[in-house]
């Protein structure tokens, strides 16, 4: 029986990435040095689970910071379908464990065509290292459970000061805009506790009607589609019912109409573009529905149902204190449930399709 629970390593977090903040120089230094030695046209992000979520989040403060299309890709997808490749081109492989065989076979791949490629990885001991060109370290330790949190905010970190450290090195920013960006993920980061106490009270005045939900919509707009769709694995992964993710406005054009009286929404709502007609949706579904949530203040909606986690709301950084709500969701309504997650649903398929090499034991 594993002792380590997903609330240990949502506390872990804040020191996880206060560090990976503090080392970026160290732990990104190479790969900036080598982005500003390559005329690079397209930076390709391939991963799976919770690492493509990550990648999905990443990419638009990657673009602003690089200056190059910026392309989240699954790691089965660019192994087996993707057909339009350059010499020019960067892949990036993603995974917090290393031993993805999807994301292995992506490595693989890039190396036969002889296109420069990285792997952002916790552990460089693992599969993937051994066979990728360069490294970058995820330094957040391991993680001894199924549905990563602690790791999934590292990654995202991780990746952004990457951007950081090469757009230094290129140029792109000056000494000055680069402290202020360390600076601002700095604040964020600090902010995690408030973040978790807010949403654990948040958690407990919901609750009689939290645990009911079996059927759930989270929404999410920029950036935050990202941690929309990581909040929803998280819940798909413990929680075990029907979570679905959607950007804003793709919701409106169609899964709208499904939103029947037992059928919850969660709404991420960081005040950035965006916030205004989320806003305006929030208000409302919750006057026609009564299982309507927010993470982020809403205008005119004061409610219970409202999560004021006391959030930064930076431009760029958001993404970081935003998915830990619904990391805690998913822990507070599982264990709530009462669901042990020691039982799989359909124990024989992870014998028959493994998706690890090396699966990473204790």
């Amino acid at each position: 029986m594993d002792d380590h629970t997903m609330l240990e390593y949502i506390h872990e977090t804040k020191t996880a990435c206060t560090g990976i903040i503090e080392k970026s120089g160290k732990l990104c230094g190479k790969f900036a040095d080598n982005f500003a030695q390559k005329k690079y046209k397209r930076i390709i992000l391939v991963a799976s689970g919770t690492s493509n979520n990550a990648c999905i989040t990443a990419k638009y403060f990657m673009e602003k910071m690089l200056k190059i299309p910026v392309t989240p890709m699954t790691a089965y997808s660019f192994a087996h379908y993707e057909n339009v490749l350059d010499k020019d081109d960067l892949i990036v492989a993603v995974t917090q464990e290393g031993e993805s065989t999807n994301t292995i076979d992506c490595l693989k791949g890039a190396n036969e065509l002889k296109i420069d490629n990285y792997v952002v990885t916790e552990d460089l001991n693992n599969t993937c290292t051994q066979i990728a060109q360069h490294k970058v370290t995820i330094d957040c330790g391991r993680e001894f459970v199924g549905p990563k949190t602690k790791g999934y905010t590292s990654t995202v970190l991780t990746l952004y000061m990457m951007a950081v450290e090469a757009a230094k090195v290129t140029g792109g920013i000056d000494e000055e805009a680069y402290a202020g960006y360390k600076t601002r993920a700095a604040a964020t980061v600090d902010n995690l506790d408030t973040v978790i106490e807010r949403t654990e009270a948040w958690f407990e005045v919901n609750k009689d009607d939290l645990v009911k939900c079996e059927c759930c919509y989270i929404l999410g707009y920029g950036a935050n589609v990202g941690t929309a769709t990581e909040g929803a694995l998280k819940s798909l992964e413990t929680v075990r019912y029907t979570f679905m993710a959607f950007e804003v406005e793709e919701f409106l054009h169609g899964p709208l109409a499904s939103v029947k009286p037992d059928v919850y929404t969660i709404i991420v709502a960081p005040r950035s573009y965006g916030y205004e007609r989320a806003n305006e949706l929030y208000k409302v579904i919750s006057s026609q529905n009564q299982h309507a949530y927010s993470i982020g203040e809403q205008d005119g909606a004061d409610s219970e149902k409202v999560l004021n986690g006391g959030f930064i709301n930076d431009e760029d950084f958001s993404t970081l204190e935003y998915c830990v709500p619904l990391q805690l969701f998913a822990y507070l309504l599982y264990t709530a449930k009462g669901i042990d997650l020691n039982i799989r649903n359909y124990p024989r398929t992870h014998g028959l399709l493994p998706t690890k090499a090396n699966p990473v034991r204790k």
